[in-house]
């Protein structure tokens, strides 16, 4: 089913009878006509972080269990109980191809796996990954080296730490073995389960999906440049687009009044990778159609 919609964009260029001045730049609208049939929502690591029964480990306790903080956590929880699942419950029933795309340790116990998958990606899952190379030339002696080594050693690791603070990191990293896909978001029958970004386009192409909606977190990491994030599938030729809504990321104490860090990072998914628009215009403009 065709239907009309306005994506949106924020442009970096001279705008037509505007002054070229950076309060020129606002989001503006480039109507389109899409198919159903033609788009497909990609849901990227929508983790049970937050939730009551989500994973914690018992030496961290549930605040410090949580993957960047407390208040995060609550923020993706009702972005995904509020918006995410509501929007995709409408679009399936529209008819609307739902892809989970996650880690496969995370979805292979799913059903949906296994007419998700081949036998021959399921396989490759169990290779080696290909050890990785470094082409650049090493200076031949210690004394060619510069910045000293020890000295780069030194402040990177410690600024690593300060960033990080690798004691509890490493504790935290127990309970990637806990996490699953929360209740209210779990797979449904005909839902698809994906991985890597060239199963991702062998299940697109053969739905002949020239369309993703993203939904999920975190807006400017895995989003965009996870394996089936909007860095590969736009390399294919997909227009790659965020529902504004349904997406977030961790924030800063400079940043979490007004989700700062979040509004610049969806500005530069409509400056790299295609468009933006909100959960409701998409349900709205298929609606419309529907009715007509």
């Amino acid at each position: 089913m065709k239907f009309n919609i306005n994506l949106e964009y924020t442009p970096i260029s001279p705008v037509a009878d505007l002054p070229f001045t950076e309060s020129s730049l606002s989001r503006r609208i480039s109507p389109y006509v899409l198919d159903t049939d033609e788009i497909g929502i990609a849901l990227v690591d929508i983790w049970n972080i937050g939730w009551e029964n989500g994973p914690c480990i018992p030496e961290l306790g549930y605040e410090l269990s949580t993957e960047r903080g407390i208040s995060h956590a609550n923020r993706k929880r009702q972005i995904i109980e509020e918006i995410i699942c509501p929007t995709v419950n409408e679009l399936r029933k529209s008819g609307v191809q739902i892809f989970h795309c996650n880690h496969a340790f995370f979805l292979e116990k799913y059903p949906q796996w296994n007419y998700s998958t081949t036998q021959e990606e399921r396989d490759s899952l169990n290779k080696p990954k290909n050890e990785q190379t470094n082409s650049s030339e090493k200076p031949n002696t210690e004394d060619d080296i510069f910045p000293p080594r020890d000295w780069v050693h030194f402040w990177q690791g410690k600024h690593s730490n300060e960033i990080n603070n690798w004691e509890w990191l490493k504790q935290n990293d127990k309970v990637y073995e806990f996490i699953d896909i929360p209740d209210p978001a779990k797979p449904q029958e005909g839902d698809l389960l994906v991985f890597h970004h060239v199963q991702f386009h062998r299940l697109l192409t053969e739905r002949k999906i020239k369309v993703l909606f993203y939904m999920g977190f975190e807006t400017d990491i895995c989003v965009q440049f996870s394996d089936c994030g909007m860095k590969f599938m736009s390399s294919y030729g997909y227009m790659c687009n965020i529902l504004r809504d349904c997406t977030t990321t961790f924030e800063v104490a400079e940043t979490l009044n007004g989700l700062w860090k979040t509004r610049v990072h969806i500005a530069n998914i409509e400056n790299k990778w295609g468009y933006s628009t909100t959960s409701q215009a998409l349900i709205e403009s298929i609606r419309k159609s529907e009715r007509d």
